[in-house]
């Protein structure tokens, strides 16, 4: 008998679980629901809750934040933040806005342009003609002074039946 194939077809869920397919009535008594079940689970929680807080002290924050209104002083405090933010995104918007506008259409970046061989020898103090033969070469073997510059470098032959 073959194993890796199920005896019987899946079952298809009973429940509809697509809420296009769901009338607006059907949607609205789902979501009442969970939002009911919900509710239910977070009032279960409630007590260990309440232990957490006491065990943490945050009947003092509550004192100071609700009771004393220290929650106003919080609520200005926000509203600075929130215009900060405001302005900074706003100062943002608005130079991207200024970038869009006068560089439309203008392509400005390019390419580096690739180094020579030359200039290569030229900046590592080496002939050009052995630097174009290294850059051909797979394996170097590079040997610097005291002072960091080229000293000696060796062309390393590949073995072609070894690792490597």
């Amino acid at each position: 008998m073959d194993q890796s194939r199920p005896r019987h077809p899946p079952l298809k869920s009973p429940l509809v679980e697509r809420p296009d397919l769901q009338s607006r009535r059907q949607q609205v008594l789902y979501g009442a629901l969970t939002l009911a079940f919900w509710s239910l689970w977070f009032y279960l929680w409630l007590p260990l809750l309440a232990l957490l807080a006491w065990a943490l002290g945050i009947q003092q924050a509550f004192k100071y934040m609700v009771v004393l209104g220290g929650y106003r002083d919080v609520l200005a405090l926000l509203g600075i933040y929130g215009l900060v933010i405001l302005l900074l995104g706003g100062g943002l918007v608005a130079w991207a806005t200024y970038n869009i506008i006068r560089f439309r259409g203008i392509e400005r970046r390019t390419a580096a342009l690739p180094v020579t061989a030359t200039e290569i020898g030229m900046h590592f103090g080496q002939d050009p003609h052995a630097v174009s033969g290294w850059q051909n070469d797979q394996r170097l073997s590079v040997t610097h002074d005291q002072h960091g510059q080229i000293a000696r470098v060796e062309t390393l032959v590949t073995d072609a039946a070894g690792p490597g």
